[in-house]
């Protein structure tokens, strides 16, 4: 019978190691999120010269304000939906789009406590989503002389025993959500009240 001898070093590296490596193996994937993109959709044709975006919202990067932790935030998702949807024709006139609200507020909930808390998953948080856009249109002098205006609002609720991965996922449906919401009821508002300026399928 043959005995190896090893430093009680080399033993204790080894099963550190072991555990690393089947803490890695057991560590859950990171979320891959769907590009939110809007070029599938009929451009809006406008008949002005550009488009200008701008916004008035400025992201507070703290609490109760969560839009930051979103996957793709409602701001960026805006931009990209107004890229996307809205078209220069040519003309005289200038648009632009003004981003007014691109907010998620996290509202805590009350849990239960005690032996009911114990046996059961509560709703600990509810994201309060806003978004608000609204596009002028403008002379070459900068004088508006039309404009509409769209607003969303939506709220989702995530459990107590949420892990960042399942919050992240809730922010990016809310987002999605919140824009999809904006894109309808800004053709809406746009054929109500820039019907002078819209061109072509999208009037």
């Amino acid at each position: 019978m043959v005995f190896l001898r090893y430093p009680l070093g080399s033993i204790l590296a080894a099963v550190l190691a072991a555990f690393a490596v089947a803490g890695c193996s057991l560590t859950a994937p990171e979320p891959e999120f769907p590009e939110l993109t809007y070029r599938h959709l009929a451009p809006l044709e406008l008949a002005v010269g550009r488009i200008e975006i701008t916004t008035r919202y400025i992201p507070p990067m703290k609490a109760p304000n969560v839009d930051h932790r979103s996957p793709v935030t409602p701001h960026a998702a805006l931009r990209r939906w107004a890229g996307d949807r809205l078209r220069a024709a040519g003309g005289r006139y200038i648009a632009q789009l003004v981003i007014l609200d691109a907010s998620i507020h996290e509202v805590p909930l009350k849990v239960r406590g005690g032996v009911a808390g114990f046996f059961t998953t509560d709703q600990s948080a509810r994201y309060d989503g806003r978004t608000a856009v609204r596009l002028e249109i403008r002379d070459p002098g900068g004088r508006q002389i039309a404009f509409a205006t769209a607003r969303a609002t939506r709220s989702l609720h995530v459990a107590e025993d949420s892990s960042i991965s399942d919050r992240e996922r809730v922010l990016f449906a809310l987002t999605e959500d919140l824009v999809s919401d904006i894109n309808l009821r800004f053709e809406a508002e746009a054929r109500r009240h820039l019907g002078a300026y819209l061109i072509g399928p999208g009037r």
